[in-house]
């Protein structure tokens, strides 16, 4: 199981925010390409810094669980009396788009080998007092395919 906290704001960006250049093939017809522009790039360097310490020596593989909890400071506007609980956030960015980019991170630094293998996503976001901002990543092996499973039917 790796367990990590980054005392650090979370991002705000993710990696749905890519730009397009259009250009010109040899034949005359346009053609979108899409990249990451600066600040996104930047956001990857800092992710990498954060992360390298943590990085094990063996990729988990098999099923995995994995538990991104988001802590951003508290609003201005929230009254004195709730700024020692934590309180869901409901803004941008929205959980899915942070945790992929977190989760293609993970992968390409080798915590993980592949995101595929991710049976199990929880992500949680919540604006917290000053003491509890940050990012909480856990990536833990799943036991046996009939553990943590419930019925469907």
């Amino acid at each position: 199981m790796i367990d990590i906290t980054l005392r650090c704001v979370p991002p705000s960006t993710t990696a749905q925010k890519k730009r397009v250049r259009i250009i010109t093939s040899r034949s005359g017809k346009p053609i979108p390409v899409f990249f990451h522009g600066t600040q996104m790039r930047r956001e990857a360097e800092t992710w990498h810094a954060l992360l390298a310490p943590y990085v094990p020596a063996t990729p988990l593989t098999g099923a995995t669980a994995l538990a991104v909890t988001l802590t951003y400071p508290h609003l201005k506007a929230t009254p004195k009396r709730d700024r020692h609980r934590l309180i869901p956030k409901v803004s941008k960015p929205d959980a899915g788009n942070a945790s992929k980019h977190l989760e293609d991170l993970l992968t390409q630094m080798r915590f993980i080998e592949d995101d595929q293998q991710v049976a199990r996503l929880t992500v949680e976001k919540y604006h917290g007092p000053e003491d509890r901002v940050g990012i909480r990543i856990v990536i833990a092996p799943m036991g046996g395919a009939d553990r943590g499973v419930t019925d469907v039917c």
